[in-house]
């Protein structure tokens, strides 16, 4: 793979943020490092690693920051800092007492490290290495952290370092897949920051129906209310995606087009057919992702469920799908 995928990997692993960062770091290390293990954060956290290699003698700590999160690059580097202080912490077992060192089990390790292994090395992952200015902080902790520490699960002469997305992206083969996986991660997580911010214009006939539905269900008001704040959001994730679909990627937006269209007939027919049609949402909703999860689900995983569920939402509010047996929906053929 030559310099310009590696260039654009790299971009990708800066332009990503949270878990979206985290677990493209993850996909990574697992396609080259044949013993890599991701360490999952249940039942009890993930004891300040977020994976291991080499027999758990290699210990991985991620941490994607929010970009527009800081003001300032010092910002960055306090947070950085402090959150990879905090992991080094937990592997030493030690905590802060005052101006002191003190040993603070961490009771989780012990069942993630082969038994008998200890850490030599550390890596601390981070999605913006833009400045030395962190480094003397995080090795000096980690010095004063070995020193008061029992070493139970690292060694006292463990190495730690920091890597940013350039020197990840450098370090191993690039291949297809993998550019276009932080491709698929960077639109998803363009998505759900969109969504946030989406407003969903008119929601008149989708609240009367969620009113009615309260009146024709007695004694499940709560459960309603609570669909109507996920059938809300995830409307608002789908009218995301088609702008971002629309916006970057018109190919890809006319099969959404089509799709949205094969829906709208499917849903229509169950709904007129049904003499109880609020009780086939989940039904709708799984017609819906059948659709989606044929031309998408390879490209958007698990957003799909996300999306189908919000097209159905997006067909209660925007069209006379209507919750008694018989009443014609717009657009219906």
């Amino acid at each position: 793979m030559g310099q310009p995928q590696i260039t654009e990997y790299e971009r990708s692993l800066e332009a990503l943020s949270g878990n979206e960062f985290q677990d493209e770091v993850s996909a990574y290390l697992q396609a080259v490092i044949i013993d890599f293990q991701t360490v999952p954060a249940s039942p009890q956290g993930d004891a300040g690693l977020d994976g291991f290699s080499h027999h758990g003698e290699r210990g991985y700590c991620c941490y994607g920051p929010e970009h527009n999160a800081f003001k300032k690059n010092k910002e960055r580097e306090d947070a950085i800092v402090e959150k990879f202080k905090g992991d080094l912490r937990r592997l030493y077992e030690v905590d802060n007492s005052g101006k002191n060192l003190v040993f603070f089990e961490n009771k989780e390790i012990e069942t993630i490290l082969p038994k008998g292994r200890k850490i030599k090395h550390v890596e601390l992952i981070v999605n913006w290495f833009e400045s030395h200015r962190i480094l003397s902080r995080i090795l000096t902790a980690a010095a004063q952290y070995a020193a008061a520490s029992q070493c139970r699960y690292i060694e006292i002469d463990a190495t730690v370092t920091v890597v940013g997305p350039k020197q990840l992206a450098n370090r191993f083969f690039i291949d297809e897949i993998m550019i276009a996986r932080a491709r698929q991660r960077i639109f998803i997580q363009k998505v759900e920051k969109k969504a946030e911010a989406v407003a969903l214009g008119s929601t008149e006939k989708f609240d009367k129906k969620m009113r009615d539905l309260r009146e024709m269900v007695n004694g499940q008001k709560d459960a309603i209310d609570s669909l109507q704040t996920q059938l809300q959001t995830d409307w608002r994730m789908t009218l995301a995606f088609d702008q971002e679909l629309s916006d970057t990627l018109p190919n890809v937006h006319r099969s959404f087009e089509s799709d949205r269209r094969r829906i709208l007939t499917r849903v229509s027919e169950l709904m007129v057919s049904s003499s109880k049609p609020w009780t086939e949402l989940h039904n709708a909703t799984n017609i819906a992702f059948e659709i989606l999860d044929e031309d998408f689900g390879n490209l958007y995983g698990m957003l799909i469920r996300d999306i189908s569920s919000g097209e159905i939402a997006r067909l209660v509010g925007e069209c006379p799908v209507g919750w008694e047996k018989g009443e014609k929906v717009a657009g219906a053929k």
